[in-house]
């Protein structure tokens, strides 16, 4: 058994930690729906300040990228989000989902901080925390438990079906996440960048919370 030191210093706990805490959140979410928005809150500060404290150890994460990249990325994002949008039948969606209207569960003075939180938690802190902890840490654990020792963007057929249906079954809307995770797995093998990675992810998001918040479909909240 190891002990708490040793956890702390493998290489798979910063990558990990930060996706099981926001997990958590999501479970006291559905629990006490009436208070998702300000449970989001915490949660977009929480993850992210974990994040912060070990940004020194996601060695992988290389800001040196070029202008075509991150139009690339950008770009998928946005085909992303077109699809997440679409790929709505019934049998596509896990359960009931959510419409969380924050004009009735809010007032007006915990409006505006939460609206904030909730954009920079999913454009943010969310493809940050998932981007690290599928394509950084799963997709090459699953293939080699010694993780790191398999270079960032490896393609095999095994981790590549794995992962995607794993983050697929992440979301409620299970379809469009198996979409989202082939085009992010796709932008990994091609450019070997999970920065890239996060980029698309979070234009995805942030184009996402544009549109709940100009038509009101707070489902896809």
């Amino acid at each position: 058994m190891k002990n708490w030191n040793e956890l702390y210093n493998t290489d798979w706990f910063p990558r990990v930690i930060p996706f099981a805490v926001f997990m958590l959140f999501v479970v006291l979410e559905s629990l006490f729906e009436p208070d998702v928005y300000l449970i989001y809150i915490v949660k977009s500060i929480a993850v992210g300040l974990i994040l912060l404290h070990f940004r020194r150890r996601y060695s992988e994460i290389i800001w040196n990228v070029s202008f075509k990249d991150i139009f690339i990325a950008a770009a998928l994002g946005i085909i992303v989000f077109v699809l997440w949008i679409n790929m709505t039948w019934d049998f596509a969606v896990l359960g009931e989902p959510r419409a969380n209207n924050p004009y009735s569960l809010l007032g007006k003075g915990s409006f505006y901080l939460a609206i904030f939180f909730r954009i920079f938690g999913s454009a943010v802190v969310v493809p940050v925390m998932e981007e690290l902890f599928w394509r950084s840490f799963l997709i090459r654990w699953i293939d080699n438990q010694d993780f790191l020792k398999t270079p960032l963007g490896t393609f095999t057929l095994r981790s590549f079906i794995i992962s995607v249906l794993l983050f697929g079954s992440e979301h409620s809307l299970w379809l469009a996440g198996i979409a989202a995770g082939i085009f992010y797995n796709l932008l990994l093998y091609y450019r070997k960048n999970i920065f890239l990675c996060m980029i698309s992810h979070g234009v995805t998001n942030f184009v996402l919370a544009v549109y709940v918040l100009s038509t009101h479909r707070w489902m896809f909240w």
